[in-house]
Parts: C-alpha cells; structure tokens; sequence
C-alpha cells in the first residue's frame, strides 16, 4: 500500500499494482505514468498432497480430480477476478503466449466447467451429499465405487494454505471456494505469507507430521516461471525437486525424459496432452506476472517473459 500511495502522488518512477487497482488507472496517467501488464512464460496452479492421510487416497483418483478441474471457472477468474488481465491454463505449458509446446488436447481443455458435471462425476462413483457435502456411500474399487483406500463416510472436504497479502488472490479462493460448494465439495482457506506456505507445505511421506497439508497455493504472480524450454522434470516427474505434491505417473515420466531429450517439438506436445489429462495439480488462470506503473520517459527496459529484470539498463529517454 505505501508503494502504491508513493505512486499515486508521483514520487517514484517505476512500481506496480494488482489487477483489482486497474480501476483507478486513471489515477496512475494522470501523474504521468503508463500502465503495462508484463506477461511472464509461466503457469500457475494448485498442488495436491497425495501422500497426505486423510484426503491422499481421494487424490489419486482421477475421477475426482476431474470434479474439481470442472468446478473451476477459470474464464469467469481470469475476466473478473483478475480484471482480463490474465489467461486460463489447461496443462503444464505457458499459454499466455504463443508456442509450438501447447498441444491441441490443452488448448481445448479437457476439462470445460460445470458444477453439474462434476456433481455427475462424484455421485457416479459412490458418492452421496450429506449435509451440503459429498460423501462416500459406496467404497470400494469398481467402476462406480468411491476408489482404492477411500473409506466409507470420507467426507469431500479439502483445506488449502494460499499465499497471504493479495486481494486478487483472496477474491480468486473465495469463488473457488462458491464453486466447489455447488459441486459438493468443501473447501477451506487458510493464509501466511508466501515464504510461510512453502516451508508448511514441503514433500513429505504420509506418516510424517508436516505431511497434513493438503493443498497450496503460492502462485500470485505465476507458480512456476520456465527458461526458454518450458521443461517438466523438476515438477512433475516422480521425485521431482519442486515435486511437492508427490505425483507419480510411470508413464508421464517415460513423456518428461523423451520431452528433454528429443529436438522434436511433438514431445513436448505429448507431454503437455498427458498432464492436461492427468491433473497432477489444480490448473489455475496465469496473471501477468505484474501490471508495471513506468513514469513516462523512462526507457531502455524490457518486460522479459522470463521474468528477468535489469534496471542497470534503464534510461532517461525524454
């Protein structure tokens, strides 16, 4: 706030602001600065502790991921939440700009929203609503059971730490949290700051006491920025580094390694169509990795998609 208060009296040269500020751009031209969103190669989402004990098991079963992914409305997000300043994200490739490493299976999104198809989804695998939640009726491993390990009466209801100290972010969790609710799931929001949730929610096995997170977000500015190479091997190959979540999937791995060894564009390709799929994690909009408020004049920089920055170049240029 004290940055933004420094801007809106013109007594700095170069800031930022969130999407929900865009309504007083106004304010921003008027002391004689431009307003730019800077687009970052990034993709942003929404891991699952699938190692976690109480909601690990329900994790794993893709039917339910499905059920979420469908109850996200990332177009109504990225229009209304971030002010159109941001775009939906169906797999683990940038679409904030054009590449030849989108597949057509992303870029369509397997996974449309609707609440009704995702109730549809739940209650055709064994899941009754008590009380406003879903809950498991009918355990078991067959086709309309609720899936391995889930118990009966588990109750769908899921916690996220989320990174605090954005109103954009808490907005975006709490129409999370209204969607899901018509679909029958619960979903608490719990906030510390960034450096906070990474700590509290690292890899861990299921017998561990750190692993009882079950969901987090640190993604206000984007999740995860690539290099050039949008490369999926830290974050979705089984042990991973920034794996931290615990998805493993044989055969994603197979797709990562030929993704990173391969000088043909089509395995990345390959890659992108699996995750979209597979729902490894919550897809989730992609912001701008900021709206930049720059005093007109001031030049000699690029906004880098790869989110580099280099004020050492900058200039006065009238």
């Amino acid at each position: 706030e004290a940055e933004k208060n420094a801007l809106r009296s013109g007594t700095i040269d170069y800031g930022y602001i969130e999407a929900t500020d865009l309504d007083q751009k106004d304010s921003f031209t008027a002391q004689g600065y431009e307003v730019k969103p800077w687009s970052g190669w990034a993709i942003t989402y929404m891991p699952y502790n699938f190692n976690n004990r109480a909601m690990g098991a329900v994790f794993k079963q893709l039917y339910a991921r499905q059920a979420v992914q469908r109850s996200i409305d990332q177009k109504s997000l990225a229009e209304v939440v971030f002010n159109g300043t941001a775009v939906a994200g169906y797999g683990p490739v940038p679409q904030g700009q054009a590449s030849d490493f989108v597949s057509r299976a992303q870029k369509d999104n397997p996974y449309p929203f609707s609440t009704t198809a995702a109730r549809e989804l739940l209650t055709g695998h064994g899941w009754t609503e008590r009380g406003g939640v879903m809950t498991c009726t009918d355990p078991g491993t067959g086709a309309d059971r609720c899936g391995a390990g889930v118990a009966e009466g588990t109750k769908f209801e899921m916690r996220v730490l989320s990174q605090s100290g954005s109103t954009v972010t808490d907005n975006m969790m709490s129409a999370i949290q209204s969607s899901l609710a018509k679909t029958g799931i619960k979903f608490t929001i719990k906030t510390a700051p960034v450096n906070s949730v990474l700590a509290q929610t690292p890899q861990c096995e299921a017998d561990q006491p750190l692993c009882k997170w079950q969901l987090s977000f640190f993604g206000t500015a984007g999740s995860w920025y690539f290099p050039a190479f949008p490369t999926g091997d830290s974050l979705f190959q089984s042990s991973g580094g920034s794996n931290f979540g615990n998805y493993s999937n044989p055969a994603v791995d197979k797709l990562i390694s030929a993704s990173t060894t391969s000088s043909s564009t089509k395995a990345v390709q390959d890659y992108s169509a699996a995750l979209a799929e597979d729902l490894p994690v919550i897809w989730l909009p992609e912001p701008v990795y900021q709206i930049s408020v720059v005093r007109k004049g001031l030049g000699g920089f690029a906004q880098d998609s790869l989110a580099n920055f280099h004020p050492a170049q900058w200039k006065w240029t009238g």
